[in-house]
């Protein structure tokens, strides 16, 4: 046995020299290892707590909205009543309308006269709108008969200042 190992007291020294560092590693590790296990806990027991709070909230906030929407559903249901019941009372008007409206085919010879009152005024109004472009013309060329009116008195006006200077001076040398 002590042919492997020459000094057996060397050996158990270094032994216990390695125990006792594993054990103050081990204290080392205890001090850490202990908090950061503690602290996990309490993180994941606060993550549940959140993630259970979240769900809840949002249970509630289904709730709410669902029951908002059944009350959107039922006034939508009850708005389209009141329109099946308006299309029904315009249906029922429309049906009176066009019975009341039969006895006016007797009219009939009535309905012609109309008709050519109705192409009359339409032939008064294309004579209008013609009248009414002869009169846009009309003061188109009053506008131009003006300008020309305009520039025939400048032109008068430079003309008799032009005569105006030797008239003058013949005035001047007249004695009268």
């Amino acid at each position: 046995m002590n042919q492997h190992h020459p000094h057996p007291e060397v050996q158990t020294s270094h032994i216990e020299r390695m125990l006792r560092q594993m054990e103050r590693s081990s204290r080392r590790w205890e001090k850490m290892v202990f908090p950061a296990l503690i602290a996990f806990l309490l993180l994941a027991g606060y993550g549940f707590f959140m993630v259970y709070s979240m769900t809840r909230d949002m249970s509630i906030i289904a709730q709410t909205i669902e029951l908002d929407f059944r009350q959107d559903v039922e006034h939508i249901r009850d708005d389209i009543s009141a329109m099946v019941g308006q299309v029904e009372k315009m249906q029922y008007t429309m049906a009176t309308i066009s019975v009341k409206m039969d006895p006016l085919q007797e009219f009939g010879p009535l309905l012609a006269e109309i008709k050519e009152l109705d192409d009359s005024v339409s032939r008064i109004s294309g004579s209008v709108d013609n009248m009414d472009q002869s009169v846009v013309n009309m003061n188109q060329s009053m506008t131009s008969l003006d300008d020309s009116m305009y520039n025939m008195g400048r032109d008068v006006g430079d003309m008799n200042d032009s005569f105006s200077s030797p008239t003058k001076m013949f005035k001047r040398m007249m004695p009268w």
